[in-house]
């Protein structure tokens, strides 16, 4: 079995990043990978329609490169910190790609194990949450519960101090573990 993070943060070392690597962690799957979307060049979906006539996007950047690692895996765990309500822009233009491509092509993530991760310094944890699981639906995939996996953390680290935010994640890994195994 194989699992898949996709940091949507801009800090590559930061909360949302720990709370990936926890979730991660403790679903006890060996093979294990993060992405970190800032080291990828991703540009933000143009709505063109070209990706339902030929499922490739014309879109030239580093898309394709982790529409691979998805499709190889059967977990995949997305992340992302709340900017002003919502998810990042790098985790923004991830959906709104991958999600019309992988929907030209016939929804290759149905089946697969989805969930997700926000993390914020006060507010918006839903309408981060929400935009996240909402995708994840919408790929098809298979979303297990553990709550709402959520961290409250305002400087760098500051996410070690939520423990019912950690307590989430560690929830979630496990299930996410479990079911993997259900369904394999």
């Amino acid at each position: 079995m194989r699992i898949l993070g996709i940091n949507g943060s801009p800090r590559k070392d930061g909360n949302t990043r720990y709370m990936l690597e926890v979730v991660l962690k403790e679903s006890g799957i060996e093979d294990r990978k993060i992405i970190d979307l800032v080291d990828y060049d991703i540009k933000p979906c143009n709505a063109c329609g070209e990706c339902w006539k030929t499922k490739k996007c014309p879109v030239k950047d580093d898309l394709e490169i982790i529409i691979e690692e998805m499709v190889k895996s059967d977990a995949i765990v997305i992340a992302s910190p709340v900017y002003y309500g919502v998810v990042s822009a790098q985790m923004k233009a991830f959906i709104d790609r991958t999600g019309e491509i992988l929907g030209a092509r016939g929804f290759p993530l149905k089946g697969k194990v989805g969930a997700a991760i926000s993390v914020a310094r006060r507010w918006g944890h839903l309408s981060a949450i929400n935009a996240l699981l909402l995708y994840l639906l919408q790929m098809r995939m298979i979303v297990p519960g553990a709550g709402w996996c959520s961290a409250t953390a305002k400087e760098r680290g500051d996410v070690i101090k939520d423990e019912e935010g950690l307590e989430r994640a560690r929830e979630l890994g496990k299930i996410i573990g479990e079911l993997c195994g259900k369904l394999s």
